[in-house]
This record gives structure tokens, C-alpha cells and sequence, in this order.
């Protein structure tokens, strides 16, 4: 199913069930990549959920510590700027 025709109903659920929603994907991606969450049996209460993934770790790649990536990005843009000045 495209993520084009879950967004409507997504946007019509509560708060809370929002939460439960990321909590729930969240828990999937984890498992996907290894990691390992316990799920919250009632997650009626915000800070479950948040005392549980202050107790996890993140990791995050981002092209500003790669130097290649940063080199390709800066590649990329000056051909931009080459083509749009001919």
C-alpha cells in the first residue's frame, strides 16, 4: 500500500494514537536494523515511551562527516552553478 493512501487516515488519528503509531514503527525499524526495543504494554503514558528511548542509542549518518559525500555534494552544486551561468 502507498504511503500516499495512509497519510489521510494518519492525520485523522488522535494524539495518542499517533504515539502509538510512532512507538509501533519505531519498534519495526529497530528490528529491521538489529537493534533490539522492548514494546510498552500500555503506552497510555508519554513517558514510557520516552523513558524507553532515552535509554537507546542512535546512530546517524550525515554527509557533513564524510568527506567524499561532502566532496560529491560540492561536485554536484558546482556544475549546477556551471550550467545555469552558460
Amino acid at each position: 500500500m502507498p504511503l500516499s493512501d495512509i497519510l489521510p487516515t494518519v492525520s485523522q488519528l488522535s494524539h495518542q494514537d499517533k504515539l502509538r503509531l510512532i512507538h509501533f514503527l519505531l519498534l519495526a525499524v529497530a528490528k529491521e536494523e538489529g537493534c533490539s526495543l522492548e514494546p510498552v504494554a500500555d503506552i497510555k503514558s508519554e513517558s514510557a515511551l520516552l523513558n524507553q528511548l532515552s535509554s537507546t542509542e542512535a546512530v546517524v549518518w550525515s554527509p557533513q562527516a564524510d568527506r567524499e559525500a561532502v566532496q560529491a555534494l560540492s561536485d554536484i552544486l558546482a556544475a549546477a552553478q556551471e550550467a545555469n551561468n552558460a
